[in-house]
């Protein structure tokens, strides 16, 4: 870094068409002569005429009337001669060369064309017949003139089609119906579609504490009594182990095979039991037993169902709109609805019901009543704790 610095390595050449002698860097492969402009390449310290063809990196600029200083191209395959450059050549034009000079005859530059000449200028061409040798070019001129009346007696495309075929049998042919647009199986209409301000469908929750009845969202986690303002949880529990603890929430309650409840206190929307059973239940939903058990407290349930080779004890009764019996109900009964006995159901104890289906007529060892004014709604408590939340 704080070395000396570094410097390029040059080499003298000598240009192979004029013999000018110039500095060049050793790591050159070619290079434009300075006095004559013409390229050359470099090898081995050596300088040669390019193979192709001459290229000239310098512009000679001179006065109007002065000779150009030209080098024949014998004199650079020879340069042991006596001719050097400027002495007494005259400047010669080779016919059919590529490079053109820029001088005319009267030995100034031609100027640009402008832009207004460009556009008022007649342009001057040659036909495509007197090209490819059809036609001569002493044609050209009346080619020209009859050309320029093509198009002007030209018809509009209505006026030719007034008298063709088409125009006749147009009107005759069924019109085609419009191609529906394909749309994806899954596609519904905008106006078919289910609006988001639209009601969601949810389920009725009864209050533990003053028994109101309210509608409330099925996403919803919890919710408060409008009445109470007591706080309602929404959550379901499963239950696979033998328990004994009370559990208030109108989610639903699923008591496993191996689980159990024992001297306990549930509240719930639907109950459905699998094992065993012997707490108070306040169930807002659907009851189901699928195993014997023992129902303590007033059991008000939309529904009750008790499966086959089941039998459920109910010491304080049991209130529902629907009842199904499969198996043995131990209790008083009490159905808003139709009561359904089937083959092996029974039931111990009085019913009254608005209607009673039941082919045994000693399935029901009580009293029977049929009363279509039956009425399981359970009444609103008109005080509560305003102490007690939840």
């Amino acid at each position: 870094m704080f070395g000396k610095p570094h410097r390029i390595k040059k080499r003298n050449l000598t240009c192979p068409y004029c013999s000018h002698k110039q500095e060049e860097p050793s790591l050159a492969i070619s290079s434009f002569c300075k006095s004559c402009g013409d390229h050359f390449r470099i090898r081995k310290g050596i300088a040669f005429a390019s193979p192709g063809l001459r290229v000239s990196g310098i512009t000679e600029i001179r006065k109007p009337g002065e000779k150009a200083n030209l080098l024949p191209f014998d004199w650079a395959k020879n340069p042991d001669t006596d001719s050097r450059p400027g002495e007494g050549i005259k400047e010669q034009a080779h016919e059919g060369a590529w490079l053109q000079s820029s001088e005319e005859d009267d030995g100034e530059p031609r100027p640009l064309p402008k832009q207004e000449d460009l556009e008022h200028e007649t342009p001057v061409g040659i036909s495509a017949g007197a090209f490819f040798g059809l036609t001569s070019e002493d044609n050209r001129e009346e080619q020209d003139d009859s050309d320029a009346t093509i198009g002007q007696k030209s018809q509009g495309k209505e006026t030719l089609a007034e008298g063709s075929m088409e125009a006749l049998i147009g009107p005759l042919t069924p019109a085609e119906a419009p191609e529906k647009e394909k749309m994806p199986p899954n596609y519904v209409p905008p106006e078919r579609r289910k609006k988001a301000t639209d009601s969601v469908s949810g389920f009725d929750v009864r209050c533990f504490r003053c028994y109101h009845v309210q509608s409330v969202s099925r996403f919803a986690k919890s919710t408060q009594c409008e009445r109470c303002s007591a706080y309602i949880s929404l959550a379901n529990y499963e239950i696979q182990a033998h328990k004994s603890h009370t559990l208030r929430t109108r989610g639903d309650i699923v008591i496993g095979r191996r689980g159990g409840l024992k001297n306990s206190e549930i509240a719930c929307h639907h109950l459905t039991v699998n094992g065993s059973i012997d707490a108070f239940v306040d169930c807002s939903g659907d009851a189901t037993f699928r195993r014997s058990g023992v129902v303590r407290g007033h059991l008000y349930c939309r529904r009750i169902l008790i499966e086959k080779n089941c039998e459920v004890e109910f010491p304080d009764g049991v209130m529902a709109q629907r009842a199904e019996i499969h198996g043995k109900l131990v209790g008083n009964l009490t159905c808003s609805g139709k009561l359904k006995l089937f083959r092996n159901g029974s039931v111990r104890g009085d019913v009254r019901a608005v209607e009673i289906d039941s082919k045994d007529e000693q399935a029901i060892t009580g009293e029977s009543t049929i009363d279509p004014v039956t009425s399981t709604d359970l009444p609103v408590k008109m005080g509560f704790n305003s102490s007690v939340i939840g």
